[in-house]
């Protein structure tokens, strides 16, 4: 089938794009290259450079590449970002990602896959893991800019195609990723841990996080393009993980002696604990993660000492 991916130069979309061609689809990668890269690109994907704010341009790309399945990964991701300019991170996250679907709407595609996020939607919550079915409570603009296009996919279900598949992700992590989002403090803390240099903790290090390695992550997008009928999915691992804990393994994977974290102030909209439930995913896409942490941060570690 013919799929095109937004922000598939980035970190995620990449690895899905790799995915994908390994299946034998064809593939379009549409990206700005604002923090996506040429060098993530497999020279078999076609690529467009654009910004999904930029409607005209969409038009003409989805016209021409006439996809099967839309794959929407492009998005603004800081949550600092989002509250310092709510309306940047709305017009990106809600505008652009409306351009995105009605293009995608318009060329005739037949399902629609969007990478929403867990905990930036959930918020605070009491009991974790979290399933689908818990309110959403957003703390930050991004969250609610990510809420506010879910709601917009199911809405707009009801009147045409595509069918949306939304995939609620926990915090990413993997080779290729940059500084930017949640999970990025892994990749912070590996450079600077290889670097013999200090890595910042903000709060006491007590706060959780869910971390999924991208390789599971891209096999539940490869189960979304045929498997059930749409609908929303956690794509976690079930399990909390605090900051303290994540720095002391990759102190040890890094193998530089023992050094001392810096502690800095809890930062505005964060989410203090959270894990996602995934048995709608297992039942519905076939889809559980395969890869422990411990695992998968030494496949980022050796892909950063490779480097």
């Amino acid at each position: 089938m013919r799929i095109l991916i937004s922000g598939g130069a980035g970190f995620i979309g990449s690895h899905v794009a790799d995915a994908y061609l390994s299946l034998g689809h064809e593939v379009a990668v549409l990206d700005n290259l604002a923090t996506g890269s040429l060098d993530n690109l497999d020279a078999g994907a076609k690529f467009f450079q654009a910004d999904i704010t930029d409607l005209p341009r969409l038009q003409q790309i989805f016209g021409e590449f006439r996809p099967d399945v839309v794959s929407h990964h492009a998005a603004q991701i800081s949550v600092v970002d989002s509250i310092e300019s709510p309306a940047y991170d709305a017009g990106i996250n809600v505008v652009g990602s409306l351009n995105v679907w009605q293009c995608a709407r318009d060329c005739g595609a037949r399902r629609f896959i969007f990478a929403s996020s867990g905990g930036a939607i959930y918020g605070q919550v009491e009991t974790s893991p979290v399933p689908e079915e818990q309110p959403a409570n957003p703390m930050s603009p991004y969250g609610l800019s990510k809420w506010a296009f879910e709601r917009y996919l199911t809405l707009l279900h009801g009147f045409s195609a595509p069918t949306p598949v939304i995939l609620r992700y926990a915090n990413v992590y993997g080779p290729r990723q940059g500084r930017q989002g949640e999970a990025g403090v892994i990749s912070i803390f590996g450079r600077r841990l290889l670097e013999e240099k200090p890595c910042v903790i903000f709060g006491d290090g007590s706060m959780t996080r869910d971390y999924v390695f991208v390789k599971d992550v891209v096999k539940a997008n490869c189960q979304a393009l045929e498997r059930g009928d749409g609908g929303i999915f956690n794509i976690g691992t079930g399990q909390q993980v605090s900051t303290l804990e994540l720095y002391g393994m990759m102190e040890h994977l890094a193998a530089k002696g023992a050094q001392n974290p810096q502690f800095a102030p809890q930062r505005e909209g964060e989410v203090l604990r959270i894990a996602l439930e995934c048995e709608r995913a297992a039942a519905t896409l076939g889809w559980k993660p395969e890869t422990p942490i411990v695992e998968g941060l030494k496949q980022v570690m050796a892909a950063m000492k490779s480097a």
